[in-house]
């Protein structure tokens, strides 16, 4: 019988171990505000999926979030998950981001910036409708 925080599928609905961030202190950071709620959302360019052939996140998948030395610190489920282009995010979802000031004008440039110097480096173009991976999750377990 499984328990409320692990469904007897989850085996099926593993889908990554993953980190927020590129450093040590941006995945502890964003450990950080995961656990406390106050970030329920991420995103990433859909070009990279397509570029590694990574199979998009799903509703109902569950991934391993790792702070910034590797550790495992909980298991989040993704409950949405829409392609949208970057200029139509809307306030909503910056403020779950929850890694900027909460407003969608600091989202935006915040994240402008990150993505357009990611493009860069797999020789594409940021442009305002470059489609985006949103997702929201939840924290379904945690470790300690």
């Amino acid at each position: 019988m499984a328990s409320d925080c692990c469904p007897s599928n989850a085996a099926e609905r593993f889908d990554v171990s993953f980190r927020i961030g590129i450093t040590d202190e941006t995945a502890d950071e964003g450990v950080r505000l995961i656990l406390s709620g106050e970030k329920t959302a991420t995103s990433s360019l859909l070009w990279e999926y397509e570029e590694s052939g990574k199979p998009l996140p799903y509703v109902g998948a569950l991934s391993v979030l790792e702070d910034g030395a590797g550790n495992p610190v909980c298991v989040i489920e993704t409950n949405w998950v829409e392609i949208i282009p970057f200029d139509e995010i809307d306030a909503k979802f910056a403020r779950d981001y929850s890694e900027t000031d909460g407003t969608l004008e600091h989202w935006r440039e915040v994240f402008w910036d990150y993505y357009s110097e990611e493009c860069e480096k797999s020789g594409w173009k940021m442009l305002q409708t470059t489609p985006m991976v949103c997702e929201r999750f939840h924290v379904i377990f945690r470790s300690s």
